[in-house]
């Protein structure tokens, strides 16, 4: 099967592997006219100015990262279930999760403010704790600046280990067709989801759901994962379409393939709308101030509209439109409801953390329009980091065992 695949047409386009530096430079003067922008728009308390450039460079930074996240965990249930219809696009997946450890680097500006700066600029425990309610004082043993970045720590060597490892193995491969390199691969995959798993739910804790600190939810870290699963799909679905419109990989990815991530990219429409109903439920009946707190800033000063926007947008549009197998086995249709999921998905992100910049701080044109340059500059980064992981590697294993079964199978 390798031997009837031309080298030419499972690599990137060599155009495409020439931008990556223009996308370095488009994504770093963007992430810092963003600084301008909210800055000189809060002139008059420039406090509130780093307050919400922070705030969004997280929600867009977690944006960017959940892709890559996804595509990790894809990567080893694809492993653990013996998944062999993936065999032809979990080289892409691999890609994607390789990038992780530059995501790392990337965090290091929030890391540095946490751990040198006594600023409450994202984190209100990690400035004057005097003015912390007492229930968040009774956190400060957890959420303290040298306990966050040590687990923060944890947190990212258990995705850039697996994501090395599965990357890694794969290429060698490549190399050696040898076939109990997806035998061990399969083994480890068990394992390696479990502390994934929990890595994934504290961060999400620590990273995201901490800006409000007196704020919980035991759900929060499922809600980051089914968005992050959603997401991926979207992002596999227009890589794959991308790669196909420019003469790549057009006979190693099917119809059936897009039929498969488009029956998934559903399942997780309808997951995270239970998950985030769920959530809302129970605290509505629950109806205890310190927890309906965190829904009432999101309630009021415009966010109220960003909620239902949600509601159409990542739901019932998305969950209407392709619930068609017909239009589930569409490729140009589906890249078109993908990238209506990324958009849904990036006010999702918006939603969760910049309402938390201050509980007046409402949502308007100059603060929507700083956060989207910033979100133009990290996916602009997002873009130029899987170029450059990507290089001249064939985004398809050649000489996976599995891939027969991968060009083989059709959908019932």
């Amino acid at each position: 099967m390798a031997a009837n695949i031309p080298n030419d047409n499972i690599t990137l386009p060599a155009s495409w592997r020439g931008r990556a530096p223009v996308f370095v430079a488009v994504g770093a003067i963007a992430v810092l006219l963003s600084l301008g922008i909210f800055y000189f728009t809060n002139t008059e308390k420039a406090e509130l100015g780093f307050r919400t450039f922070f705030h969004s460079y997280l929600a867009n930074f977690i944006y960017c990262l959940s892709f890559c996240l996804g595509a990790l965990f894809f990567v080893m249930v694809s492993h653990l279930a013996r998944a062999g219809w993936s065999a032809s696009i979990r080289r892409i997946a691999e890609l994607y999760a390789y990038t992780i450890p530059w995501w790392a680097l990337l965090f290091l500006p929030i890391l540095a403010m946490v751990l040198f700066t006594p600023s409450d600029a994202l984190y209100a425990w990690n400035g004057n704790v005097d003015n912390l309610t007492h229930v968040v004082q009774e956190k400060l043993v957890y959420l303290n600046p040298i306990f966050f970045s040590l687990r923060t720590a944890v947190y990212f060597a258990v995705f850039i280990i697996a994501a090395s490892v599965y990357f890694k193995m794969s290429r060698k491969q490549d190399d050696t067709g040898d076939t109990e390199i997806t035998l061990k691969l399969q083994r480890w995959a068990g394992p390696f989801i479990m502390l994934f798993a929990l890595a994934l739910n504290f961060a999400s804790f620590d990273w995201m759901m901490s800006t409000d600190a007196g704020w919980f939810s035991t759900m929060y870290g499922v809600y980051l994962f089914a968005a992050s699963m959603l997401s991926f799909f979207a992002v596999m679905i227009v890589t794959c379409y991308l790669l196909q419109r420019n003469g790549r990989i057009e006979s190693l990815v099917t119809t059936e393939h897009y039929h498969d991530m488009s029956k998934f990219q559903f399942g997780f429409i309808v997951f995270w709308a239970y998950i985030a109903f769920s959530q809302f439920m129970l605290y509505w009946y629950g109806n205890i101030p310190e927890e309906t707190l965190w829904y009432k800033y999101r309630m009021n000063n415009n966010w109220q509209w960003l909620g239902l926007a949600l509601i159409v947008f990542h739901f019932a549009i998305p969950f209407l439109g392709t619930v068609s197998r017909h239009v589930r086995r569409n490729r140009g249709v589906m890249a078109g409801w993908a990238g209506l999921l990324l958009v849904a998905h990036w006010l999702d992100m918006t939603f969760l953390i910049m309402p938390n910049v201050s509980e007046n701080t409402p949502m308007s044109v100059p603060l929507l329009f700083g956060h989207l340059i910033c979100w133009i500059g990290m996916v602009s980064l997002f873009i130029a980091l899987f170029l450059w992981r990507v290089g001249d590697t064939p985004v398809v294993a050649v000489k996976d065992p599995w891939l027969p079964d991968a060009l083989a199978y059709h959908n019932v």
